[in-house]
C-alpha cells in the first residue's frame, strides 16, 4: 500500500471512529430532552450511558469472535452499516425500552467496528506507522467529544433528540463510502475457535498487559469524572466558565493523541513507563494547587494534553503479547484495548466516587496519583518480566 493510499485509509477510519464517537457520548448532551419526551426520569435516561458502555465491553469480544470467519472488510463494513441504521431507527423509539435496546446493539457494532479498523490499519500500514495510525483513529473519539457533542447537542435542543443520530448517520455515510472503496479487498479471516479466541483472556500474560490500559484510563477519569464540582468548589471557578474551560479541555485531549503517536514508535514500554510518573508528578501538583484557580487550572489542562497518551502504545503491545500466544487470534486482540479501556472507565469513577464521599473532591486527585504510580509499576513488571523477545515479536508482527 502505497504513502498516499495510507493515508487515506487512516484518514476514513478516523472519521468513522468520529462517528462511532458522536454515536457513543452524543447521547449525555440530549439527555434532558429524552427524559422529556420518554416521561422518565433523569437518572433512567442516564442508564442509556451505562447501559452502553456495559454492553460495549461485554459484547464487543463476543461480536469479534462470533464473526472470525468472515473477513474482516466484510465485518467492518456490516457492523459500520448497523451503526448508521440504528442511528436512524431512533426515529421510531416512541419508548423508552426500545431506545434502550437500539443503544444496546448499537453499543455492540461501535465496539466491533473499532476494534476491526485498529486491526485492519495495524496490519495495512508499515510497521513505522502502526502507532500514528492508532493513535489517529482513536483520536476520531476524542474529535467527537470536541466536536461531535455539541453540535448534536444544538441540534437535538433546537429540532428533536432523534434528529442528533440521523444527523450523525448522515455524516456516517462519508466514511462509509470511502471505507468500500478504500479497505483492503483481501482481509484475513481467524482461523481458532471460537473457544480459543475467548480464552486469551484467561491468559496470566495478556491479563497482565491489559492492566496498563486498566490503570492507565482509571487515573484520568477519576478526575475527568469529577472535572465540573473540581473546577466549581475546588477553584473557585464561575459556572459561566466551565464550558469553556472543558472545550478547551477537550482540544487538548485531540493534543494528546499526537503526543500517543510518538510514544507508540520505537520502543515503547520505557516511553509508556515515565508516561506514567509524569502523570503522576501532574497529579500530585493538581493536589497541592487544586484551590489555585490559575495553577490548579494549569495543572488540570496538562491531564488533558496526556489524557489519551497511552491509548496507542497499550494496544501495540496487546497486538504484540497476543500476536506472541496466538497468532491466529490478532483480530480478536484488538477488543482487548476497548473492553480494558471501559474497564478503566468505570475503576476510575467507582473509586472517585469513593473518594468523595469519603473526603470531598479535593480527595480526587490524589487518588489519581495512586493510581497512575500503579500503571507505571504494572508496566514496568511488564518490561522486566514478559517483553516480547525479538523472535516472538517477528512472530506477532507477520500474524
Amino acid at each position: 500500500m502505497t504513502r498516499t493510499r495510507e493515508n487515506l485509509l487512516i484518514l476514513t477510519l478516523t472519521l468513522v471512529s468520529f462517528v462511532l464517537g458522536t454515536t457513543e457520548y452524543v447521547i449525555v448532551g440530549v439527555l434532558k430532552e429524552i427524559e422529556s419526551y420518554m416521561k422518565v426520569s433523569l437518572a433512567a435516561a442516564g442508564a442509556l450511558v451505562s447501559g452502553f458502555a456495559i454492553a460495549y465491553a461485554v459484547g464487543t469480544p463476543f461480536a469479534v469472535a462470533s464473526l472470525a470467519k468472515i473477513s474482516r472488510r466484510s465485518s467492518i463494513l456490516i457492523g459500520f452499516a448497523i451503526v448508521l441504521v440504528l442511528n436512524v431507527l431512533t426515529v421510531f423509539s416512541t419508548t423508552f425500552p426500545s431506545l434502550m435496546a437500539i443503544r444496546i446493539v448499537s453499543a455492540v457494532a461501535c465496539g466491533l467496528t473499532i476494534s476491526l479498523s485498529i486491526s485492519i490499519a495495524s496490519d495495512a500500514v508499515h510497521r513505522e506507522r502502526r502507532g500514528e495510525a492508532i493513535a489517529w483513529i482513536l483520536g476520531g473519539f476524542s474529535i467527537a467529544n470536541v466536536l461531535g457533542v455539541p453540535l448534536g447537542t444544538f441540534i437535538g435542543q433546537h429540532l428533536n433528540w432523534s434528529m442528533t443520530f440521523v444527523v450523525t448517520a448522515c455524516i456516517g455515510v462519508v466514511p462509509f463510502v470511502f471505507m468500500f472503496r478504500i479497505l483492503p479487498r483481501r482481509t484475513t479471516t481467524v482461523t481458532g475457535s471460537f473457544g480459543d479466541q475467548m480464552a486469551l483472556f484467561m491468559k496470566p500474560r495478556i491479563l497482565l498487559a491489559c492492566l496498563i490500559p486498566v490503570l492507565g484510563n482509571s487515573c484520568i477519569f477519576v478526575t475527568f469524572t469529577y472535572i465540573t464540582p473540581l473546577l466549581s468548589e475546588s477553584m473557585g471557578v464561575p459556572v459561566r466558565w466551565i464550558s469553556a474551560i472543558l472545550l478547551i479541555y477537550g482540544a487538548c485531549s485531540i493534543l494528546s493523541n499526537w503526543i500517543g503517536a510518538k510514544i507508540a514508535k520505537g520502543d515503547f514500554l520505557p516511553k509508556l513507563k515515565w508516561l506514567f510518573v509524569i502523570q503522576a508528578v501532574i497529579f500530585l501538583g493538581l493536589s497541592i494547587a487544586v484551590s489555585n484557580l490559575w495553577l490548579g487550572l494549569t495543572f488540570l489542562l496538562l491531564i488533558g494534553c496526556l489524557s489519551s497518551s497511552m491509548s496507542a502504545a497499550s494496544q501495540l503491545y496487546l497486538f504484540d503479547v497476543s500476536g506472541s500466544i496466538a497468532p491466529e487470534s490478532k483480530a480478536f486482540a484488538s477488543t482487548l484495548l476497548p473492553v480494558a479501556a471501559n474497564v478503566g472507565i468505570a475503576l476510575g469513577s467507582g473509586v472517585g466516587g469513593l473518594a468523595v464521599n469519603l473526603g470531598g473532591v479535593a480527595w480526587v486527585p490524589p487518588v489519581a496519583v495512586v493510581l497512575a504510580l500503579l500503571a507505571f509499576a504494572i508496566t514496568r513488571i511488564c518490561q522486566r518480566t514478559i517483553q516480547l523477545n525479538a523472535d516472538e515479536a517477528t512472530t506477532s508482527n507477520a500474524a
